[in-house]
């Protein structure tokens, strides 16, 4: 199937979007959302003798998967060079400036 040009246009545009600077800010996002979580739950009032109750699986899930998340976060955050300008960040081109500039 072939592509139109603006089709082919947009497809470049997302290859040349910073993905690593994006991914990383979405994370931070995401890490936030899940501390306002936890924060709000107040876990003397977890109903711990409910058999049917998955709010402690639950919330001790997310607690397990805070870590994952935060050195994934970290990861990136050094890969990517992140300075904390999430602005400037994700308007640097990860690579193909670069690329262009080794060809002149």
């Amino acid at each position: 199937m072939a592509r139109t040009l603006e089709e082919a246009e947009a497809l470049i545009k997302i290859y040349e979007q910073n993905g690593s600077a994006k991914l990383y800010y979405s994370l931070n996002r995401k890490m936030n959302e899940m501390a306002e979580l936890l924060n709000k739950t107040n876990l003397s009032n977890v109903d711990l003798e409910s058999k049917d109750s998955k709010e402690f699986d639950r919330l001790f899930k997310l607690l397990e998967k805070s870590q994952v998340i935060g050195s994934a976060a970290q990861s990136v955050k050094e890969f990517a060079g992140i300075t904390g300008d999430e602005e400037k960040d994700v308007a640097r081109k990860p690579f193909n400036d670069r690329i262009a500039e080794s060809r002149t």
